[in-house]
């Protein structure tokens, strides 16, 4: 539902910020060289085995598609840093990107890119993990790329001192955020002493405090082959991952282990409470932690089912008794969670903004967790529970992806590949006995943590009247390496073999795969029926596809469609609201509408043996719902709460400012779901209005996805849908016209104290009817569409301005735009802001070259195949087309627009699409420090925060 989607800042910096320590059992030894593991019977039939210098090799067969996710597990992460250096492992999660003697700081992205391969990376409290996706014939590519960057990394003060300034952007972005700063105190104060004491972002402090001969010392001690894990998953056999593996990585020596770091639980006499203000805290957010187990402990199962009982969904205890019954909170939630050495199992309550009681919610909550103990929980309950975990574990089979993790998951931070396969068996073997034995072993006050995360008003407004110094990170100046230090050579004493060459190997592109495909029905009363069958797991979708979306909301009450969608599961003429959600968390079938602005869709799935069911309460929800008064009017409760979380943040000002500035009187200068003030202007009568008029048979698509074949989808949409009728024409719709495009000029949304601006640029550009428009798909890969595009080349790689920088022509249904999106630090606005222009000019002062063009064919012809791995994929093209009433070959002409282009055609479009001197540019940030310098690029108009949140309503 949309209220989960815009609340989802607040509860996880409590159930998920971190673990709470716990003794972790013994994991498994890695077998002994040589030594060959496999399960051939299980869900995931794996090999393992290990080579001499101690790195694993773990490999799944999976020819479904002819592509192969590739991913290096190393087990280092924010636990295995020094007090003083917190975000050393992050920090290499970016360098390791950086480059060797002979690959470039894009080269590792670009090399993926032009086969269609995609790549990324992340940075746990216990791991680091990097991600690839290619054409399974690039295998050899990706395992000489990753074995360059373990054994030949250069860590020099360059590449350090721009990605430290990258990293900064992350860090300050994150904490610009709705309860940006709560993970790190929360954690500082639940962990003060231990490993887990700080968050996996690190310390911008820290990091400028750092030389760069530190970091060398970091990577030579942790990345190491017996550090290491690689997974493959996909279509290879499991003796060439051996064979390339030995080649590329076994040549290397075997390294001294690395230190773990021993953690031991805090002790505890009693309940402790931990108040957190926070400046950025739009709500007040109660909870409750309790010391849990870590990944692999005999109770994690256990422990999981309970949290799931106790507020894992809208039928969960907590749900009912907090938000259906009391209306004590809007939102309210239990989860366990369980790292390599720790864990948490806790339960929280989202306060509405205005009357909220702390004490009443805690109470309650408090009751609940009680009630388990003393009184255990039903057979029922644990048949949903189990349900639905069992539900998870079929879905995370869905690709290779997935199953890469899942590999990784077991092997490295649970310490046993054979728990992979073991799961579902460990799932269904939980009783309610189990669950109240842990309920009573960890739910106890030596454990209890008492949270409260509430906003710091009197900060708040200090911030906004004084103009607050710098943070003291901000000002920390940054130290260099001592003279003589040796660092950015590699590993030392490590010789290249012959062998390797200077550049990987690179295959021929996959052109042509068994994709799978869909096939259409229409029924007698006009509703058209799409199949895409797939046997690979037991697993069944349904969309129904609403060719009508939010621009047709009622011009006074925007919001209108999205908060009929949010209805549709609080109750029909069979079913009341919690009697409904009692049945699908039952069957662990998920169900639920969304709205944009040009279309909807309610989505339902379930696992085979209850896809019919699934298919019933769909057929039921959208034919005959009732939206009934007591819900709207929890609902629009819960969406006030939502707003007030995400209308603060700056992203949202920026795109709301832009969106205002660009499209004027068009739907499209407001979101799908309205504004705060919008919310006023709702009705349950509107929304059942809009939902009769709009969702028919001759305006709606069914699309049947995954394990069920074509005759038993048509025979189930036939039986549940074929009797749907509407009474005369559907309504049709006329859109205003677009702003005439005006001269460059800057909107300033002044934030004051900022450290941090958000900035967009844009202006109206051609939607997918143009004839232009296949070109602008090889320009938005030159320009800002990829790691090694122009744009962010100039902007992150080579001046470490932000993060990351993304732009390019973007296409709706009735509109289109040319867009930019960075952000930066307040000091460094001017300069972004201006590299940004200067981009936008260089497409047209400085052509596409051929080589640019070439690579950017490469990965939109090459990932063509890969993007289209499940069913879903299949479904999402059908719709596309569908929607937009494009040509049944509509992807078959994309394809070969895309790689028939020419430099020539690339030239002529940019000359006539894109327009630096019509950019209308959106900066939010603090105007005192950014207005004169922003004067230098365009004009600048100061808007406020009250004055962009007010033109949401208008």
């Amino acid at each position: 539902m949309r209220l989960k989607a815009s609340l989802r800042n607040a509860l996880p910096v409590i159930t998920a910020a971190a673990a709470i320590f716990s003794t972790q059992p013994a994991p498994a030894a890695p077998p002994e060289p040589g030594v060959v593991i496999e399960d051939k019977k299980g869900a995931l039939p794996y090999r393992q085995t290990t080579l001499e210098n101690g790195m694993r090799i773990i490999s799944v067969e999976d020819f479904s598609v002819p592509i192969a996710a590739v991913q290096v597990w190393y087990e280092v992460g924010s636990k295995n840093e020094r007090t003083d250096r917190n975000g050393f492992a992050h920090m290499f999660e970016h360098m390791m990107f950086r480059g060797t003697e002979f690959t470039g700081s894009k080269d590792h992205f670009e090399y993926i890119r032009k086969v269609g391969g995609t790549n990324n990376a992340y940075t746990a409290f216990d791991n680091t993990t990097y991600i690839q996706t290619v054409p399974a014939n690039q295998l050899e590519m990706i395992i000489w790329l990753e074995s360059e960057r373990l054994a030949f990394l250069k860590v020099d003060d360059e590449a350090f001192q721009t990605e430290r300034k990258v990293v900064e952007e992350e860090l300050r972005l994150r904490a610009e955020q709705p309860f940006g700063t709560v993970p790190e105190k929360l954690l500082a104060e639940m962990f003060e002493g231990s490993p887990y004491a700080w968050t996996p972002g690190g310390s911008i402090s820290h990091l400028r405090q750092a030389p760069t001969s530190e970091l060398q010392e970091f990577w030579e001690t942790y990345y190491v082959p017996n550090n290491a894990t690689l997974v493959v998953v996909g279509a290879v056999k499991h003796r060439e991952v051996e064979r390339l593996a030995r080649k590329y990585f076994g040549w290397m020596p075997r390294y001294p282990d690395p230190p773990r770091p021993v953690i031991e639980t805090p002790a505890q006499d009693g309940p402790r409470t931990i108040t957190i203000k926070e400046d950025k805290a739009p709500v007040t957010v109660v909870g409750v932690g309790y010391f849990g187990v870590p990944s692999g402990h005999d109770d994690e199962m256990a422990l999981t089912m309970l949290s799931t009982i106790l507020g894992g969904g809208e039928s969960s205890r907590l749900y009912r008794r907090l938000v259906n019954e009391s209306e004590s909170a809007v939102i309210a939630a239990a989860g366990a969670f369980s790292l390599q050495d720790s864990g948490i199992v806790g339960a929280a309550a989202v306060l509405p903004p205005i009357g909220g009681d702390k004490e009443k919610a805690r109470t309650e909550l408090m009751a609940e967790i009680a009630r388990i103990k003393d009184e255990g929980v039903t057979e029922e309950e644990l048949d949903k529970a189990r349900n639905n975990m069992l539900r998870d574990e079929v879905a995370k089979l869905s690709t290779v992806d997935s199953k890469a993790s899942a590999i990784g998951q077991a092997a490295v931070i649970e310490g046993d590949i054979t728990r992979v396969n073991s799961k579902i068996d460990s799932i269904r073997a939980v009783t309610r006995e189990d669950i109240q034995r842990v309920a009573r072993a960890y739910m106890v006050d030596e454990r209890r943590n008492d949270i409260t995360i509430e906003p710091n008003i009197g900060g708040f407004l200090l911030g906004s009247l004084l103009k607050p110094k710098a943070p003291e990170s901000e000002v920390v100046p940054v130290v260099a390496s001592p003279e003589g230090a040796e660092y950015g050579h590699g590993k030392p004493g490590l010789e290249r073999p012959d062998f390797y060459g200077e550049k990987p190997p690179i295959r021929r592109p996959i052109t042509k795969a068994d994709l799978l495909k869909a096939r259409s029905r229409t029924l007698d009363n006009g509703l058209e029926v799409v199949v895409v069958p797939d046997n690979e797991i037991p697993f069944v979708t349904y969309t129904l596809g609403i060719k009508t979306g939010a621009y047709a909301d009622p011009a006074d009450r925007p919001g209108t469609a999205s908060m009929a969608a949010g209805l549709l599961t609080r109750g029909t003429e069979n079913y009341g609201y919690e009697e409904l959600a009692e049945l699908l968390d039952r069957n662990a079938i998920s169900l639920g509408g969304s709205m944009s602005m040009d279309v909807g869709s309610v989505n339902a799935s379930a696992v085979k043996d209850r896809a019919e069911q699934a298919m019933e309460l769909l057929a039921e929800v959208v034919r005959r719902p009732t939206f009934p008064e007591d819900e709207f009017e929890k609902a629009v409760k819960q969406a006030r709460t939502g707003k007030a979380i995400s209308e603060v943040s700056p992203e949202y000002l920026a795109d709301q400012q832009l969106r205002k500035v660009l499209y004027g009187d068009h739907p499209y200068s407001r979101t799908a779901d309205g504004s705060m003030k919008d919310l006023d202007n709702l009705t349950a009568t509107a929304s059942r209005d809009w939902w009769t008029s709009n969702v028919r048979p001759d305006t709606t698509v069914l699309y049947i996805a995954g394990d069920v074949t074509r005759a038993e989808a048509y025979t189930l949409a036939e039986r549940y849908f074929g009797d749907w009728t509407a009474e005369g024409e559907a309504p049709t719709y006329t859109m205003p016209g677009l702003p005439e495009p005006a001269p460059k000029h800057i909107y300033l949304v002044d934030t004051p104290g900022a450290t941090q601006s958000q900035i967009r640029a844009a202006h109206l550009s051609i939607t997918r009817e143009s004839p232009l428009y296949f070109e602008t798909r090889v320009i938005n890969q030159v320009f800002g569409g990829a790691f090694g595009a122009r744009l962010n080349e100039t902007i992150r790689v080579q001046k470490g301005l932000t993060y990351g920088a993304f732009g390019g022509f973007q296409s709706q249904r009735f509109a289109g735009a040319f867009s930019i999106s960075t952000f930066s630090k307040t000091t460094s606005t001017a300069e972004a802001v201006q590299v940004l222009v200067d981009e936008a000019e260089r497409l047209l002062d400085e052509p596409i070259t051929r080589e640019e063009m070439e690579l950017a064919q490469g990965y939109l012809v090459g990932s063509f195949i890969g993007g289209r791995e499940t069913p879903q994929d299949i479904v999402t093209d059908e719709w596309t087309i569908e929607y937009n009433n494009l040509p049944r070959d509509y992807f078959r002409r994309y394809l070969r627009g895309v790689a028939s282009t020419t430099t020539e055609r690339l030239a002529e479009a940019t000359r006539e699409l894109v327009q630096p001197d019509k950019l209308a540019i959106v900066v939010v940030g603090d105007a005192s420090k950014l207005k004169a310098d922003l004067e230098k690029v365009a004009p600048v108009t100061v808007v406020s925060k009250d004055q962009v949140q007010t033109a949401m309503a208008d």
